[in-house]
């Protein structure tokens, strides 16, 4: 079940975190996987290449190669990006807006592009979203919009690929174990998840990998344009809201006029 067999599958952002679960994962389930990756580590158990997904030359090149090496392409993961998180509108500059959009949007579009052109029928493309691309957060004016943006073009991407065959999903995880989370000294973000996430903790890459494992599985045939969140609940709701109850309630009814 879910076997990846025979299946060449391309992972951008293969080197480290959730890009390198995904592409360990699709190994041990069959696939023969090639990683593109900025900065590629020598150590990894699959050829990694250097590409840099904001520019459509790199991106198409690389795809090209993979693709003629093996005589098909059939699964693309658009996993590589930045996360200037904790940047607030006051403080957002043109530079990093734009190199945020650059790697996280136009790496989705390059690889959803030439993906599509050298895959056929059966063909699987699923990006990295974000559970901050599904709901407001503060100080996320370039990450979040980023992640937004992707998960929108996720469903562009699956209503004109569908007549090809070529499904296209997208996955937002919250927040995960990984070195760009952990890295951070004394990080914020992991007391702030593991408060107010309903399943109480941070994810882990192997959980995130599994959500990708599935959808480029033949088994995930009939599932285009869906974004699945894989963060404890988080976007879903907060687990803790402190309300005071209204005097306007008594007794489970609402009175017009407070007791």
């Amino acid at each position: 079940m879910f076997s990846l067999a025979g299946k060449v599958a391309a992972v951008t952002g293969a080197s480290s975190g959730i890009g390198l679960a995904i592409a360990q994962r699709f190994q041990e389930a069959g696939a023969i996987v090639h990683g593109l990756d900025l900065s590629p580590r020598e150590e990894l158990p699959f050829p990694c290449a250097a590409v840099d997904v904001s520019r459509e030359d790199e991106v198409a090149s690389a795809m090209e190669s993979i693709a003629a090496l093996h005589g098909r392409l059939n699964i693309v993961v658009n996993n590589a990006g930045i996360q200037p998180l904790g940047v607030s509108f006051s403080e957002i500059t043109g530079q990093l807006l734009q190199r945020t959009f650059a790697v996280n949007v136009n790496g989705v579009v390059f690889g959803t592009k030439h993906a599509a052109r050298l895959m056929s029928t059966g063909g699987r493309i699923i990006n990295t979203g974000s559970f901050v691309g599904l709901l407001g957060v503060p100080c996320g004016t370039a990450y979040a919009a980023s992640k937004a943006t992707v998960i929108h073009l996720t469903r562009l991407a699956a209503v004109e690929l569908a007549p090809r065959g070529i499904t296209v999903n997208c996955v937002c995880p919250g927040t995960i174990r990984t070195p760009a989370v952990t890295e951070i000294p004394d990080n914020p973000e992991i007391a702030f998840v593991e408060k107010r996430t309903p399943l109480g903790r941070l994810g882990e890459p192997a959980e995130v990998a599994a959500a990708f494992h599935f959808l480029a599985s033949d088994e995930a045939s009939y599932i285009t344009g869906a974004v699945l969140p894989v963060d404890g609940g988080i976007a879903a709701g907060w687990e803790q809201y402190d309300l005071t109850l209204p005097a306007n309630v008594q007794n489970g009814e609402w009175r017009e006029t407070p007791a």
